[in-house]
């Protein structure tokens, strides 16, 4: 487009004719800001143009190119053909330049030349006060002069604007600016502004900002700013809380505060205790401007003297200003010490006392006291300087000891001040004298002690100052005792654990003290019982024999009394053999020794038997023993080993078959029934099993020998090896129709039932019959159809090994004729062409073809060709056979027929060979799926005229104008072709049609297809929801279902109101007839009339039909009282207990019922007879304020009480009665909504009387009833005829005057009722 513009530009040029016309510029170029990254366009406009216009940017020319080329930004805008505007895209820098705009001389016209600057405004880095960052804090020392401030702004074009502000303010004194290239030649600028600040003091907390901008940011400033802190020292701290010099007691809490004011910042308090922190934890407070460190301890004795330092400092302090206070603490002595005293002393002698007192802040007073009395000192009191400036006291009195100072107390009190506590300190000074004689307890001549059972003995001395001092001696060596005073009597308590050496040892107590020259004894001669230590077990002969005679011999060392001998086998402590004590000779430490021995007759099984000799103390019962292992040599015997090998062909194990002897040198024979045999390898005990074969099952022995004798071990073998196919048909054939049988031969160990079994899957089985027997697996195939041919697999399996499987082969025979479609009925060609005719066929075995032309059969030759498929495998059933013809001329024109056959048939089909023509249309439109967007459908292709054809598909949308079609490229060597319409519309029915074409034209299939996507995510097959175009769409049958329900339910609906209408008045109708008569009956109790066989329940004296009833109320009353109590349709009743009378439905008609019999023809009456105690009934009088219930004694769970005071009885667990269960709430209440408020007329029950509950009580009465019996269910309970009652289902049902209440489905079940017996009788309300 540019160069169009330029050509045409160019032939206006030239095109100018002389004349009077003189170019000259109509708009010149105007200088203009930009800033960088936006488009600008510089105007310029020449009227009467007659040379060349360009623009030259810098003195360079820019060419007359109108697309500028080598300048990609720039680019010339012509609205107008005088315009010649430069527009420069996505400016930079290095477009701030002079443009000019040049008319070059033409014709006469002198040249035109327009100039104006372009400056591109690029905004500049934000300002940065240089070495500050931005908002920080500049801290700064009172001391200073002056602070000189740099504020840079780089990379800006035009350079930018500074300027600084204090707290707000704008500053213009003492500041310079100035500005530079960023580098040499470069456009962009830096500049800087420096300010100057004196006198440093007054500008604390001065915050000064630095705001730059250039042409580029418009208004916009940016800016950074610094905030200055001039620091100053704090005050001298100030200390309160204490004053140097003042008193302060040991564990007094002191509170040191410190404050120092002043000083920026706030300072740091610290504490200080002799020149060592203690506490650095300081708070500030700005509004007062001072810190403060409050210490707060508990004063110690330490601190007497100690220096407590507050020091302030902060970042302008040239050294920490301090303030100190010195404590003076007041602390009394911790302890009093005497020394001397401890020890008792002669009579007459002196002893001197000395009391000292520990440190003490003042110096502590030294007082002595004795019996209650204050004691003189010797002298005064001594004090010596310590640590923390404290003192210690002491002071001394001497004391001459005489009777009167025995046991006398001497105590020391120090003191340092009134309010001190006192250190006190006491001595008990005692007098010499010697103890009484040592008595020994625990042990007499006559006793004895046990080894090594602990012994104690005791030693006591009474009197003695200082009590005495008790040793205990064994002859003359020392031993350990614990000794304890108990006012003046010491005792000294030995304990030991004897040991055989105590035997007759003498044991030695001593008594002494200070006051005795030398020591008193008492004596006493120990006698210890003990066990031998060890036996000397031997025996004879040294080398035993099984069989001979053994003699073991047993001597036990020295025991006290002499030791018991016995001997144990094998630790078997539960039976002990006595042997023969040959006597006792003296032992060491004065015990005896003791001889015995066993004689016994070695076996085998006493090889390497243990015989210990037990020799027991009897009086101390312990023992000792020792064993004597002795091998025994003897032949061999065998150890329990199996008897039976059970092993898988081909495993490999190992059996212990091992044998005992002595000598253990055992040779091992195998033995094969009475043959030696070497199938395995029997050594050292073990039986090696290889690699077993189903040859070597069998009974075996195994022979161990050695030098002593033989022994033999019996064993079976048995070898399992899996099931295997032995005998099998590989291939059967048998006609389509027929039966064909296969046979599986198997062989296995075990043989198990069904060892071998058929398999096909997915073949229907149950047409198949399989017998196994004698090892031989049959499978009968009845009526064989032709898609039975297959293969059917015999599997055999013994539970060992891996189940092994083969394939036999079904074929089945049969002829289904030649495949007779469209599509093969014709072949077509011209002249000079070669066209193939197609004949296919199917059946089985092998198809042969031939071809026929005018009854004569075509051969191989230069015109003809012939070949048939050949078959891939045993199951093909579809042949095909071809007809090639060459070079088709006139005379080859006509039918050719192809005939097929096997063994089970033949067929022929004619083809008809002509020339060539449009394309038979495709037929059996048929559809396969849709889904939300697609269709699926197939067609059969028809002749395709002798000529290559295509397939195209015209498909429109029902209501839409819009025709769609579509080439398609599908294979067409296919008898059926499968497409799937894509990228259609949710839920509309489609009119899809299929064209085939070739060269010579097209057709179509008349019966147009109609098919519909689906309405949902899923996929539709089948017609339901695509279908011909004749057909309704799916969618609407459902739709309409849902109306013929709805019509027939309104119609339903309608007529049972319609029916209820109607028995309603027919039952009034009939209520208003009865109503005749002398009582208007509430309620009828049905019973059946003379012509009954069998009455339900006892008929009256006058064997009449009757209606009890007193109520006087009509029918419509008594049903509104139903209503307003709990409106239902039936009501039900039980027929009367034994005890019969009428039913009255007022209580207070009825009188105190006394028992009266009642008596049934059948033969299993209802009568006071205890033969039958199944019987309950309901009392309706039972609670004032309760509905009647049931006796409680047919329920589980339920207790009755019988009152005969009152006259009546009641239950502790009552279940529901027939009140209760009758309660529905079928239909609303009739009369107001406060209907449960009113108290229900009487319900029907059973009459009975109170008499009658007294009578039968023990008697189970029938149970409540769930539903009513049937004829049938009565029959088969009571095992006679039966005539329906009228209160029963069998007429109840049938009846046209009654209408049951299709909500009512009987009374709930109580929890209690288990059992229902026979024995109900039903009624109804109606």
């Amino acid at each position: 487009m540019k160069e169009l513009v330029s050509v045409l530009i160019g032939a206006l040029v030239f095109a100018i004719p002389p004349g009077d016309c003189v170019q000259e510029f109509e708009q010149r170029p105007m200088n203009k800001s930009i800033i960088a990254g936006q488009n600008v366009m510089l105007e310029c406009a020449v009227r009467d143009l007659a040379g060349s216009l360009q623009w030259s940017k810098g003195g360079i020319m820019l060419g007359l190119d109108p697309s500028l080329p080598g300048f990609a930004r720039y680019s010339i805008i012509s609205n107008t053909p005088s315009q010649y505007n430069l527009m420069i895209e996505n400016t930079r820098l290095l477009d701030d330049s002079y443009y000019e705009c040049q008319a070059s001389p033409a014709l006469g016209n002198p040249p035109l030349k327009a100039g104006a600057y372009l400056t591109v405004q690029v905004p500049p880095e934000q300002p940065e006060i240089l070495g500050y960052l931005n908002a920080s804090t500049i801290a700064l020392s009172p001391d200073e002069n002056q602070l000189i401030m740099s504020c840079e702004v780089r990379r800006g074009h035009p350079a930018a604007t500074i300027e600084w502000f204090r707290n707000g303010n704008l500053v213009v004194e003492n500041v310079r600016y100035s500005s530079e290239p960023v580098t040499s030649g470069s456009k962009l600028m830096t500049a800087r502004s420096t300010i100057t600040i004196s006198n440093i003091g007054d500008h604390h907390n001065s915050i000064y900002m630095c705001r730059a901008k250039n042409d580029a940011l418009g208004n916009n400033w940016m800016q950074t700013f610094v905030k200055l802190n001039v620091l100053s020292p704090p005050g001298t701290p100030e200390i309160t809380g204490y004053s140097s010099g003042q008193v302060t007691r040991e564990g007094d809490t002191l509170r040191l505060l410190c404050v120092s004011k002043g000083g920026n910042p706030l300072p740091q308090v610290k504490w200080f205790r002799n020149n060592e922190q203690i506490d650095i934890s300081y708070t500030t407070d700005s509004a007062d401007a001072q810190s403060l460190n409050e210490y707060t301890f508990s004063v110690r004795r330490e601190d007497n003297g100690a220096i407590y330092r507050c020091e302030a400092s902060n970042t302008a302090s040239i050294a920490p200003l301090t303030s100190e206070v010195t404590l003076n603490v007041y602390f009394p002595p911790q302890t009093a010490t005497i020394t001397g005293g401890g020890n008792p002393v002669k009579a007459g002698q002196q002893v001197t006392l000395t009391c000292e007192s520990s440190l003490s802040n003042p110096k502590a007073v030294i007082t002595w006291y004795s019996r209650g009395k204050i004691v003189s000192a010797n002298s005064d009191t001594v004090y010596t300087p310590g640590s923390n400036g404290g003192f210690t006291s002491r002071s001394s009195v001497t004391v001459t000891m005489s009777e009167q100072e025995n046991n006398a107390m001497y105590i020391c009190n120090a003191v340092s001040d009134n309010r001190a506590p006192v250190a006190t300190a006491n001595v008990t000074l005692s007098v010499l004298y010697p103890p009484g004689a040592p008595v020994i307890e625990g042990y007499s001549e006559s006793d004895h002690v046990t080894e090594d059972r602990p012994a104690r003995m005791t030693c006591k001395s009474v009197g003695g100052n200082p009590p005495a001092v008790l040793k205990w001696f064994k002859g003359n060596q020392p031993l350990i005792s614990v000794s304890s005073t108990s006012g003046n009597m010491v005792t000294s308590e030995l304990s030991f654990l004897p040991t055989p050496g105590d035997n007759n040892a003498i044991y030695k107590c001593e008594a002494s003290n200070s006051a005795t020259s030398s020591p008193l004894t008492a004596l006493v001669k120990l006698t210890v019982y003990f066990a031998p230590k060890g036996v000397n077990v031997s025996m004879t002969p040294a080398q035993p024999v099984s069989g001979q005679p053994l003699r073991l011999s047993c001597a036990s060392e020295s025991s006290n009394p002499p030791a018991t001998i016995v001997w144990i086998k094998n630790h078997d402590q539960t039976r002990e053999i006595r042997g023969v004590t040959e006597g006792t000779t003296p032992g060491s430490n004065g015990g005896s020794r003791t001889t015995n021995y066993l004689d016994i007759m070695p076996s085998a099984s006493d090889h390497n038997a243990t015989y210990y000799c037990k020799a027991k103390n009897e009086y101390i019962d312990k023992s000792t023993s020792d064993g004597l292992r002795i091998s025994i040599q003897f032949g061999p015997v065998f150890q329990p080993s199996t008897t039976l090998i059970d092993m898988i062909e081909g495993e490999s194990k190992t059996f212990a078959m091992q044998a005992v002897a002595n000598p253990t040198s055992i040779t091992y024979t195998l033995y094969k029934g009475d043959q030696q045999s070497s199938s395995f390898t029997a050594s050292n005990g073990k039986l090696d099993v290889t690699n077993i074969q189903r040859g070597a099952a069998g009974n075996y022995s195994l022979k161990a020998s050695n030098s002593i004798g033989s022994a033999y071990h019996y064993f079976q073998v048995k070898v399992k090896f899996p099931a295997e196919i032995i005998r099998f048909q590989e291939t059967v054939y048998a006609d389509e129709g027929g039966v064909a049988s296969i046979i599986c031969g198997v062989n296995g160990n075990p043989a198990v039932d069904n060892m071998a079994s058929w398999s096909r899957p997915g073949f229907d089985m149950s047409k198949t019959n399989q017998v196994y027997a004698n090892r031989e697996s049959q499978i009968t195939i009845h009526d064989l159809q032709r898609t039975d041919s297959g293969k059917f697999i015999c599997t055999v399996d013994n539970q060992v090994g891996q189940p092994q499987s083969k394939e036999a082969n079904l074929i089945v025979r049969y002829f289904a004729g030649i495949d007779k479609s469209r599509q093969y009925a014709k072949a077509g060609g011209q002249h000079g062409d070669t066209v193939t005719l197609i004949c296919k066929a199917e059946g089985t075995p092998t198809m042969t073809f031939s071809w026929h032309k005018e009854g004569t059969e075509l051969q191989t030759d230069s015109k003809f060709g012939l070949s048939s498929s050949s078959p891939t495998s045993l199951f093909d059933t579809h042949f095909i056979s071809k007809l090639t013809v060459r070079s088709i001329s006139k005379a080859d024109y006509g039918t050719y027929t192809c005939r097929a056959q096997n063994d089970r048939g033949q067929d022929q089909f004619n083809v008809q060979l002509n020339g060539t023509s449009k394309p038979d249309p495709p037929y059996d439109l048929t559809f396969v799926n849709s889904t939300r967007n697609s269709i699926t459908f197939s067609w059969k292709p028809g002749f395709n005229g002798g000529l290559d054809q295509e397939f195209r598909i015209q498909y429109q949308r029902k209501g839409s104008k819009s025709v769609t079609t579509t080439s398609i490229d599908v294979d067409k060597s296919v008898d059926k072709i499968v497409l799937t319409i894509k990228g259609l519309e949710l839920g509309h029915e489609y009119v899809i049609d299929v064209l085939a074409i070739n060269q010579l034209g097209e057709t179509w299939d008349e019966q147009k297809f109609s098919a519909k996507t689906a309405v949902s995510s899923g996929s539709n097959n089948g017609g339901s929801s695509a279908t011909p175009a004749t057909r309704q769409s799916g969618d609407d049958t459902p739709v309409m279902i849902i109306l013929v329900v709805c019509i027939v339910g309104i119609c339903l609906l309608a007529l049972n109101i319609a029916l209820i209408f109607f028995f309603v008045r027919r039952r009034r109708k009939r209520l208003s007839h009865n109503g005749t008569s002398n009582h208007t009956n509430a309620l009828e109790l049905y019973a059946p009339g003379k012509e009954n066989t069998y009455p339900m329940y006892p008929k009256t004296p006058s064997d009449e039909c009757h209606s009890y009833g007193t109520y006087e109320k009509n029918m419509d009353d008594l049903s509104d009282d139903f209503r307003n109590y709990e409106d239902e349709d039936v009501k039900r009743v039980f027929l009367p207990p034994p005890a019969y009378r009428p039913y009255t439905p007022n209580k207070l008609d009825s009188p105190h019922l006394s028992t009266h019999k009642a008596y049934l023809s059948d033969s299993r009456s209802y009568i006071d007879d205890d033969r039958d105690p199944n019987w309950r009934y309901e009392d309706p009088y039972r609670f004032k304020g309760r509905k009647g219930t049931f006796d409680s004694e047919f329920d589980r769970g339920s207790q009755t009480v019988i009152d005969t005071e009152n006259d009546r009885y009641y239950e502790e667990t009552q279940p529901k009665s027939i009140t209760d269960l009758s309660e529905r709430s079928s239909r609303p209440p009739s009369r107001s909504a406060n209907y449960r408020t009113t108290p229900p007329p009487p319900p029907p029950v059973r009459s009975s009387s109170k008499g009658a509950a007294l009578n039968f009580v023990h008697h189970a009465a029938p149970p409540l009833p769930d539903r009513n019996y049937d004829a049938e269910e009565v029959q088969q309970n009571y095992n006679l005829p039966y005539t329906p009652s009228p209160g029963s289902i069998a007429s109840f049902s049938n009846s046209t005057n009654v209408i049951t209440n299709p909500n009512y489905d009987g009374p709930p079940i109580h929890a209690s009722r288990t059992n229902i017996v026979p024995d109900d009788m039903r009624g109804h309300l109606v």
